[in-house]
């Protein structure tokens, strides 16, 4: 459960009835919080890096207000492969209030690294969180870029709203918004590196938002559907289905929820975690006690059940395809593919080339995850991409918002 510390959004309205900031107003009671303020970033309802160890401060009812504990950023040395990464944290790091379709939503992200040209968004697969990105953040910071790893609506430290994820147009909805409140216009264009769904996220918010907001794409073994030859009859039978047609798959598909409740319930647990895990790894070794509870910690919130339901279960219009999203594509494209995954091979990689052909492909001896199975490697590649990128101007390029 995370734990509570001060809200900056309403210390700087200096307003009790802060609409933007969801948390109730305290009595003028010292405030117990973490430690000795750290630095809190501003702009938006962001919350970050705060309160380490133990302390009282005096507040007055018109500036405090409560909101999630957050954490300073560390890193510890992998002794396995002398790499830095990330030092998991379980109460998370950095927080940001949505505001999508008239309610303020709780997103988690990840911040590190000084001003740099580009910024990089990195965006987690399916069940994951920011915190799969805890090598590749580190490499990149210091590489000399500002870097954030940012969990998407349902899953990490985000809220686990009930929504409609159909299409994963809410995903892509946050990322654009992410980028233009979090990020701001002043970084320019950024670049965007997803993970399987994460992949998928990108590419949608790459070929919707256009360049100016999104300066190039790297997929990671990235998901998504394809359009098969009978897509455009499956489009035109969901156009014309009925009212009792759509009825009716509704309540089977609340039928489900029961049995998929149950498979949820057995999905989250430790032993089945590592299990999955060790299918889509190369390197076992990499799968360690800290990103399985990563993947299993999120999973205890009571609405994580209803989420997987959901995201498993569309229920509106048809899918957003990969081939119509490389069509409107207009930037640098990076396949960074293992090429060991059992899940997403090397064809699908290949046939992406032949959708967009100028895209790059790199293949590694490595797996689903290939940035947390092979991390040296896939750092290495992603950095070599980066540095051969055009230039965009960064910040005297400010984004078209």
């Amino acid at each position: 459960m995370l734990q509570h510390a001060r809200c900056p959004a309403t210390q700087r309205r200096g307003s009790a009835g802060n609409p933007r900031c969801p948390h109730p107003v305290a009595s003028s009671r010292p405030v117990t919080t973490r430690g000795p303020a750290q630095r809190l970033q501003r702009g938006g309802n962001v919350l970050c890096e705060a309160l380490p160890d133990v302390a009282t401060v005096d507040a007055s009812p018109a500036v405090y207000q409560e909101a999630r504990q957050v954490s300073t950023l560390s890193y510890e040395l992998d002794p396995r492969n002398g790499l830095q990464r990330i030092k998991y944290e379980p109460s998370g790091w950095c927080y940001w209030n949505w505001e999508w379709e008239g309610q303020e939503r709780k997103i988690h992200y990840i911040k590190a690294g000084t001003k740099g040209d580009p910024v990089v968004v990195l965006v987690h697969g399916y069940g994951a969180s920011s915190y799969h990105w805890r090598y590749n953040v580190p490499a990149l910071a210091e590489a000399g870029y500002q870097v954030y790893a940012v969990d998407l609506l349902g899953f990490g430290y985000s809220e686990k709203a009930r929504v409609d994820y159909t299409n994963g147009e809410v995903w892509s909805e946050q990322i654009g918004a992410f980028i233009r409140e979090v990020v701001g216009p002043q970084a320019g264009p950024v670049v965007l590196a997803g993970n399987s769904l994460g992949g998928y996220v990108s590419l949608a918010t790459a070929a919707t938002q256009g360049p100016d907001v999104v300066r190039a794409v790297a997929l990671l073994n990235g998901a998504g559907p394809f359009r098969e030859a009978s897509a455009a009859q499956e489009e035109a039978d969901w156009a014309d289905e009925s009212w009792w047609a759509r009825t009716k798959r509704n309540v089977a598909a609340s039928l489900k929820r029961g049995v998929m409740w149950f498979a949820f319930q057995r999905t989250k647990q430790p032993e089945r975690i590592r299990e999955v895990l060790q299918m889509v790894y190369v390197d076992h070794t990499s799968i360690d006690d800290d990103l399985v509870t990563s993947i299993q910690a999120p999973a205890q919130d009571p609405a994580a059940s209803d989420v997987f339901f959901l995201v498993s279960h569309s229920t509106r219009g048809p899918p957003r395809y990969v081939d119509s999203l490389l069509g409107r594509l207009k930037v640098p494209l990076l396949l960074l593919w293992g090429d060991k995954d059992p899940w997403i091979t090397p064809a699908r990689a290949q046939r992406i080339i032949n959708l967009y052909p100028e895209a790059t492909k790199v293949g590694l001896e490595s797996g689903h995850c290939p940035h947390d199975d092979t991390p040296a490697p896939a750092n290495q590649a992603l950095l070599d991409w980066l540095r051969g990128l055009p230039p965009s101007g960064g910040a005297d390029k400010p984004l078209q918002i």
